[in-house]
């Protein structure tokens, strides 16, 4: 599950304090000194002044939601969250919040950030709590039912799951997020040709409602040429939170200087909208696999992939299906283009900063602090970055291997035997004990004629088999 940071992107155009006179009452007072302090900005000073209110009167909403807004303004996220939780708990001042769409979406974006790293933390019932303020806040946001649906899932809370999706069809009959939990529900049943139908169903009113929200934000930003090209420069500079670049290409390059909150808005809800709707695309994807329909899977992962470049689990289900075709070639091309993509070799400032954090040199591979992402992985043996799990990019030098192999038989050409032996050879620098590359290695070089390297191979791993046992 990739995990969504929206706080930091949308903080920068949505946050707008305000300042309501208080009474002389010391609550009163802490109130407004606060909300002073945070207008002027200066949030530690707030912070004290609301912490003191909250003492004072735990289970008020206002001292609870100013301080809530003022740790978000410090970039506490988490904490924010549990203080969000009275006020969005009391429905008069749940309205307040909703009535501005600022403070709304501020504080529903902090209460998703929670949720999301309770669910990754595997504390499912706290991840449950925040995820249900989200919804709660903001029931409109698409987001708001995929992480119910994971968590949902994770705790087996199957009838809550299925519940929910009949609650939202029965209110509309075209909700794509409705028929998404739906295809969830059936999809852990195991009911796959229900499933399929529902997903298909959901894709369906996914992308009427996307058209739906491009078509509002051309209006706004009076658009009449290159609609698509320029929402997806705005939607790129969202994904990599690029703050300035957008609002500069708004005020420079479109000439559009008011309102950019608006936009920001806008931009959010088609980028959820779109995640949800290549999520369900790969699910469909998926489905079509488990049920051999290899070229039906073939065409949507096509599909995925020409929606969303940075899909590289679309491109390795693509290269997958090739394989099972029988399509080597375009497995192989497939295949070396995801590798060119989801591998990178490090700076030599990298590798300084590598040297200092790894004193195992014996090992394979280590997974990377925060300041290496995107790449989570660095393949020791190799000296290189990795966006993909070790074990899923064994299956990726597994599968080009074969591919190379059954390309040197076809076509003749003995260098193919080279590429899938330095490709088997990989998985064994990631994990030296994979007895499906000894047993890989051992058939290709036999192929190439060479019988004594096919039998040294074929002894390791018999040698690992006995180990094992």
């Amino acid at each position: 599950m990739r995990k969504i940071f929206l706080l930091i992107f949308l903080f920068s155009f949505c946050f707008k304090p305000a300042i309501v006179g208080g009474q002389t009452k010391p609550y009163d007072v802490l109130i407004r000194s606060g909300k002073i302090y945070l207008q002027n900005r200066q949030y530690e000073k707030a912070k004290e002044m609301f912490q003191e209110a909250v003492s004072q009167r735990p289970e008020d909403p206002e001292g609870n939601f100013h301080l809530a807004i003022t740790l978000i303004s410090l970039g506490d996220y988490l904490n924010a969250a549990k203080y969000l939780l009275i006020p969005i708990n009391n429905e008069n001042y749940l309205k307040k919040i909703q009535k501005d769409e600022n403070y709304k979406l501020t504080c529903w974006s902090s209460l998703i950030e929670v949720s999301q790293n309770y669910l990754i933390n595997n504390e499912l019932d706290s991840a449950l709590i925040y995820a249900k303020g989200a919804l709660i806040l903001d029931p409109e946001r698409p987001f708001n039912y995929t992480l119910l649906s994971q968590i949902y899932v994770n705790l087996k809370m199957y009838d809550s799951l299925y519940a929910l999706a009949q609650n939202m069809i029965s209110k509309d009959v075209n909700s794509p997020q409705g028929y998404s939990l739906l295809g969830s529900y059936y999809l852990v049943k195991e009911d796959y040709d229900n499933a399929l139908i529902a997903f298909e169903n959901s894709i369906k009113n996914y992308e009427r409602k996307i058209e739906e929200e491009k078509n509002k934000l051309a209006e706004l930003l009076k658009l009449k040429e290159e609609k698509e090209r320029i929402i997806k420069k705005l939607l790129n500079y969202h994904s990599e939170k690029k703050i300035k670049e957008f609002e500069n290409y708004l005020k420079d390059s479109l000439k559009f200087r008011s309102g950019i909150e608006k936009v920001a808005q806008l931009v959010l809800e088609i980028s959820s909208l779109n995640q949800e709707y290549t999520q369900n695309l790969l699910r469909v994807g998926l489905i079509q696999m488990q049920k051999k329909k290899e070229k039906e899977a073939l065409n949507t992962f096509k599909k995925l992939f020409e929606i969303d470049e940075k899909n590289y689990d679309a491109l390795f289900f693509l290269g997958v299906n090739y394989y099972n075709l029988s399509l080597y070639d375009s497995c192989r091309i497939t295949f070396e283009k995801l590798l060119s993509l989801i591998i990178r070799q490090p700076t030599e400032e990298e590798k300084i900063k590598i040297k200092e954090l790894i004193t195992d040199t014996s090992s394979n591979y280590v997974e990377l602090p925060s300041q290496f992402l995107p790449y989570l992985y660095y393949l020791i043996k190799d000296n290189s970055f990795s966006i993909f799990t070790p074990e899923r990019l064994e299956n990726v030098y597994m599968i080009l291997g074969g591919a190379y192999a059954q390309l040197a038989k076809l076509e003749s050409k003995p260098t193919y035997y080279d590429l899938a032996i330095k490709s088997f050879e990989k998985i064994l620098l990631i994990n030296p004990k994979n007895l499906d590359a000894y047993q890989n290695l051992a058939v290709v070089y036999r192929d190439k004629g060479d019988k004594e390297t096919a039998r040294k191979y074929l002894e390791k791993k018999m040698k690992l088999e006995k180990e094992k046992k």
